[in-house]
Parts: C-alpha cells; structure tokens; sequence
C-alpha cells in the first residue's frame, strides 16, 4: 500500500492538489490553472513527487468533480500515460460527508473535501 496520496480536485476555475504522507499528514497543497500548458505537466508532476520521495504514489481523482464530468476526455489525457509502477491512479465517487467526522476541524475549508476523498479512497469510510 502507498504511503504518498494526492487527491485530484478538478474545478471549473482552478485544480486543487493535496499530498498526504503517511504518519505525517498534509504535507503539500497546491491551487492550479485548470488546464495546463502541456499535455503530459500532471503525469510529469506526480512521477516528480514519487521520485522526490522514493516511493509510489497513489492519485485519487474526482470522479464526481463538476469540471471531471464536464471535460471526461481532457483527464484521459492528462493521466493516460502514467507509469503504473511509481504511480497508481484511482477515480473515486465520494458518498456524502458522514455524520460527524472529528479530524475535518483540523484542515482549512477549502480542503475538507480533499481530505475526505483520502479517507474514503484509502480506508472506505466516509
């Protein structure tokens, strides 16, 4: 199993990233145009966190992100040549937020979703 997660937010205005460490927590939040420049700059950018690293990564995507459902061929693009070895993608349907979940007072706003796609994609639970 990775220890390296970055979710995968694609908006209509910006791509938010957020990499997670194991035992560590957030370690990298990042606010992005919502197309880059070049084709291949997000399979470029994960294989450059897992090199730095040294270890896989896992990315989850939105699946249900607004701009992901809008634009399905643009992330085939984006993601389609990813070396499956140092980094692993996963396109993930989050359920609605649980009940009460005691670690979201931690994280800033913007990032509450990104951390509970994390949850989700890594454990299962909401």
């Amino acid at each position: 199993m990775s220890l390296l997660w970055m979710t995968i937010e694609p908006g209509h205005d910006e791509i938010r990233l957020m990499l997670t460490e194991g035992g560590t927590g957030a370690v990298l939040r990042a606010r992005l145009p919502p197309v880059p420049c070049q084709p291949r700059s997000l399979t470029t950018l994960l294989e450059a966190i897992s090199a730095w690293y040294g270890q896989p990564l896992t990315a989850v995507v939105a699946a249900d992100a607004q701009d992901e459902g809008l634009h399905p061929t643009r992330w085939a693009r984006l993601l389609g040549e990813i070396d499956g070895e140092q980094v692993r993608v996963e396109w993930v349907v989050q359920p609605g937020p649980a009940e009460r979940d005691r670690f979201l007072g931690e994280v800033d706003a913007d990032f509450r979703r990104a951390r509970r796609l994390l949850t989700f994609a890594a454990t299962g639970l909401r």
